[in-house]
């Protein structure tokens, strides 16, 4: 009698696990749209790249954990690219020159976006850097890290898989 209810007491709370994720997904939020021009000079939309896995992650120049956390999102990209995952590396210096003197001085072969009047970086509420976000294939938001620490690559990793395996 007690493995019974034991049973249903866990069918029942599986249920309800399986209903209140199904209706979080409900209140997912889609990510804003917009334009921004690369380093190499092309503009990218974010819509673009629907139906792939796109990490957002905002930076500036003179943030040394930004830096620390681009240069350890090459090994992730390269990992991933041909999985279906996008890596967008968005500046907020206010200066071009700046943005592009980081890029190369870290070797990035991702796409990196310049914002230099920091509306992308408002619209996604980048308010610490560096500030990523995830953005899954139908282009809804879902999840945001922001500042970089120990462990926030396995973070990423976290949600890259997660989102991959969708």
């Amino acid at each position: 009698m007690k493995t019974k209810t034991v049973v249903q007491v866990l069918c029942v709370t599986v249920l309800l696990a399986l209903g209140a994720a199904h209706a979080a997904d409900a209140t997912l939020q889609p990510a804003p749209d917009f334009v921004l021009k690369s380093l190499s000079g092309e503009n990218i939309r974010l819509s673009e790249y629907r139906g792939r896995i796109v990490m957002l992650s905002f930076w500036a120049s003179w943030c040394g954990e930004c830096r620390t956390q681009l240069d350890r999102l090459a090994e992730v990209y390269a990992s991933y690219r041909d999985s279906g995952f996008q890596l967008l590396a968005i500046n907020l210096d206010t200066e071009r020159r700046q943005a592009a003197n980081a890029a190369e001085a870290l070797g990035i072969d991702y796409p990196v976006l310049h914002d230099a009047a920091g509306e992308v970086g408002r619209l996604y509420e980048a308010d610490a850097m560096p500030h990523v976000v995830f953005v899954d294939r139908e282009g809804l938001l879902r999840g945001t890290v922001s500042g970089y620490r120990r462990g926030s690559d396995e973070q990423y990793l976290e949600f890259i898989r997660d989102l991959l395996r969708e």
